[in-house]
């Protein structure tokens, strides 16, 4: 599903183009093969191999990041993967090392901090709108129909549940505007569905600046995104409707902003972004060496620390 969105993103973009692809299920790789016009690869190191192929994009389950992302860089080939980096810190860790050594890019899939109503936000804390900020929530639930021959089923491969797959995205954004993260600590569960993963989690967060937060997650209630920041002087309101949802670059269309004081609630502007050609856009870029790229290795393993010190406490 979300090759399909990644794919759809490089087609809004003049920097790409798709040479080939590969998916473990032969079928459904040559129907996205087809709908793409291009040949399907026969494995991954088939498709990397590809002659022209500069980038691989990996939209593959998070436990084989790592082995994917080595083998593309033992190819000279940079990469754009996915969100969370890898399931490990180690793994993780391998993964920036070797890119480095490489002089490769590595890029990560942190897209939702790109939004425009999410680059708004920054600037309204760049502007001290709200004042001191003291605390932070946020929460991203969508309902998953998981079955056994999904790999988030199984806890061993999909650890965390909605907070490894969606709450690290506001992980990312929360850091991007308040700061890293000093500490983390969390609560999972598996309440209502028969998987065997946790289907709902709380994450506490310590910033290093002195607010406070929390990022809650659900594999079961109706679709929510929200963030919400409360600071001495303002607070503010982020929600997305995600009816539009998968379609990230319709994000901004379903979103209210609403800045809160003790005398008014006003809503607040922005411009509409597409953030998953913006971040295909960049790579392009970083790989001609025009650009740093803004979510590369280092702020995606703060990302996954917090949710992993949360499921792991020391």
């Amino acid at each position: 599903m979300w090759g399909a969105r990644i794919a759809e993103a490089a087609a809004r973009t003049s920097s790409l183009r798709l040479v080939t692809c590969y998916a473990r299920d032969a079928e459904q790789c040559r129907a996205f093969a087809d709908e793409q016009g291009v040949e399907a690869a026969a494995s991954l190191e088939a498709a990397i191999e590809t002659d022209g192929v500069e980038v691989a994009l990996l939209v593959t389950p998070n436990d084989v990041h790592a082995e994917q992302a080595l083998a593309c860089a033992e190819r000279g080939v940079h990469v754009f993967v996915e969100k969370p980096i890898a399931s490990t810190l180690e793994d993780a860790e391998r993964m920036r090392d070797r890119f480095e050594e490489a002089g490769l890019v590595l890029a990560v899939g942190h897209g939702m901090r790109r939004l425009g109503a999410a680059r708004r936000v920054k600037e309204l804390l760049d502007e001290g709108a709200l004042g001191t900020v003291v605390l932070a929530e946020a929460n991203w639930s969508l309902p998953s129909r998981l079955s056994p021959q999904a790999w988030r089923w199984y806890r061993e491969r999909g650890r965390g549940g909605p907070l490894l797959q969606l709450g690290i995205h506001h992980a990312d954004t929360l850091a991007y505007w308040l700061g890293p993260v000093a500490r983390s600590f969390g609560t999972f569960a598996r309440l209502s569905t028969p998987a065997e993963t946790e289907d709902v989690g709380v994450v506490g967060l310590e910033f290093e600046a002195g607010p406070v937060g929390v990022i809650t997650g659900s594999y079961v209630s109706p679709r929510t995104y929200f963030l919400r920041l409360y600071g001495d002087r303002a607070s503010l309101e982020y929600e997305v409707d995600m009816t539009v949802w998968p379609h990230a670059e319709k994000a901004d269309g379903g979103t209210t902003l609403t800045l809160r004081t003790t005398e008014s609630a006003e809503p607040v502007g922005f411009e509409w972004r597409d953030p998953l050609a913006e971040e295909l856009d960049e790579l392009a870029r970083s790989v001609r060496g025009e650009v740093v790229y803004e979510t590369g290795p280092d702020e995606a393993i703060a990302a996954l620390r917090v949710v992993l010190d949360a499921l792991h406490p020391a």
